[in-house]
């Protein structure tokens, strides 16, 4: 058989592919590089990832993380060390916390010169050994190559930096154990002011990790914010006492104002139900129900007795200076079948049309358990809330914001076993402008299972009048 051989350019090629490749291997195993300023450890390090982003990494408290660019890098910061003592000498000293922060945030900057500086001599290396294994024994052809491996690194960070979208913070990825999610958020927006409780929090976590919920009520504090209004979106728990546990635990966390559940508290609708979640009544906050297709008048019956929990039946409510419509499902009010059709449902979706038209009332908020009864929607309603289908959403449409909290009991019995159903809610964040209160946030959160992987994403809402979602129309 005749052997075919390589020109020069095929050669050429060849050895490019083989660069790009050692390259691409060399920054996986060796793209890591510590860095130490004042009383921080810092490990800065390169992977390969999709889609690309940002990584804060706390351990073991958890990472933040923020898309904040296209190509398929992730570039992780890891606090390693943190001593506790000279930061706290240094912060004692400190009359202008602005001026500290931004001598911190330079050293930073310095080093991740620094670390693309590195990341070149690791390229560097890689292609002079993608010249050896090609062959390459001549000095001036292994230099070449060397160059050619710093060009690679060259080309890739540029593309990160050239793409680099700072403002995707406003909109971070936070996964770790739920208890320090409130100061995770606080940290970013919030700076240097966050430095002397993040050691103490960092020091008590740390020693009491073996319950993911340990301490929580010491962090209640961090998540007040002045002027803001939280309201916590629940839904469809379906009889799992383990939703009301998960609620508590973020109502203390984050310093929650207001409960709202869109309905699907039981699965039968009978009253012996609902004392599987009677706990409701000492969550400490206001807590308004719409009834769902699985709520039945007895369990409304039975809420009622609550001293803490509000019925929603098709009126307007005002509480913490929201006004709130709630309209419960056919079902929920005794006058329709636990799983009302498409003309049912539509029928009273042109009566909540007719109600809102002549109440003659603006709504901040409108809670509903299935979106069918508020599609179509009457204008000037700025936010939706509803469940029924256990699929967190976050969606706009001509200027209103839709939240499904998706299931906060992770589907009941019906999600026994099934780890991919998380536990879920909507944490909706509204501030004052124009002498009424706004949406301004949404942060989703998910607990996979009550001690394992928990997930919180925020998505940043636009002013009003131009009402939309930072971060895209749906997650």
């Amino acid at each position: 058989m005749k052997q075919i051989k390589l020109g020069p350019k095929g050669k050429q090629i060849r050895l490019l592919l083989l660069a790009m490749v050692t390259v691409g291997i060399g920054l996986a195993a060796f793209g890591g590089m510590k860095a130490e300023f004042g009383p921080f450890a810092v490990r800065f390090a390169f992977a390969w990832g999709w889609p690309g982003e940002s990584r804060l990494v706390i351990p073991p408290l958890g990472e933040i993380q923020a898309h904040t660019h296209r190509w398929p890098v992730v570039l992780s910061a890891t606090l390693e060390r943190i001593d506790l003592p000279l930061l706290q000498h240094e912060l004692l000293g400190v009359s202008a916390s602005r001026a500290y922060l931004e001598g911190l945030l330079v050293k930073i900057r310095d080093y991740l010169y620094y670390f693309i500086a590195y990341l070149c001599l690791v390229g560097g290396v890689a292609g002079l050994l993608a010249g050896l294994l090609f062959g390459e024994r001549r000095l001036a052809a292994q230099w070449r190559m060397a160059g050619v491996g710093v060009l690679l690194v060259l080309f890739i960070m540029g593309g990160v930096v050239v793409g680099y979208d700072q403002e995707a913070f406003k909109n971070p990825r936070y996964e770790g154990a739920l208890e320090v999610a409130p100061w995770a958020l606080g940290l970013i927006e919030e700076g240097l002011n966050r430095l002397p409780e993040f050691s103490l929090r960092l020091a008590e976590v740390a020693g009491r990790m073996n319950t993911v919920f340990a301490g929580v009520n010491t962090l209640s504090p961090l998540a007040n914010v002045e002027g803001e209004v939280k309201v916590l979106h629940v839904s469809d728990i379906h009889n799992n006492p383990a939703a009301v546990e998960f609620i508590e635990k973020v109502i203390a966390g984050f310093g929650v104002d207001l409960v709202i559940d869109t309905g699907d508290l039981t699965d039968y609708g009978t009253a012996l139900e609902t004392e599987l979640n009677r706990k409701i009544n000492n969550l400490g906050v206001k807590y308004l129900f719409v009834p769902g297709n699985h709520d039945s008048a007895a369990v409304v019956a039975r809420l009622r007795k609550y001293k803490n929990v509000i019925v929603m039946s098709k009126r307007i409510y005002e509480t913490h200076g929201l006004t709130i419509a709630g309209w419960p499902d056919p079902a929920g009010t005794g006058t329709g079948s636990l799983m009302p059709g498409d003309d049912e449902l539509k029928a009273e979706a042109e009566n909540l049309r007719a109600y809102l038209a002549t109440a003659g009332r603006e709504i901040d908020l409108l809670a509903v358990h299935n979106r069918k009864l508020a599609t179509p929607l009457s204008a000037g309603v700025p936010v939706v809330l509803y469940g029924h289908d256990h699929k967190m959403a976050i969606t706009v449409e001509n200027g209103t914001v839709f939240v499904n909290a998706g299931t906060t009991g992770a589907a009941g019995l019906r999600g026994v076993g099934n780890e991919k159903i998380p536990y879920s809610v909507a944490l909706l964040r509204f501030a004052r402008q124009d002498g009424r209160y706004h949406l301004v946030a949404v942060d989703s959160i998910q607990v996979f299972s009550l001690p394992g992987k928990f997930i919180l994403e925020r998505t940043m809402v636009n002013t009003p009048g131009t009402a939309g979602v930072e971060a895209g129309d749906e997650r």
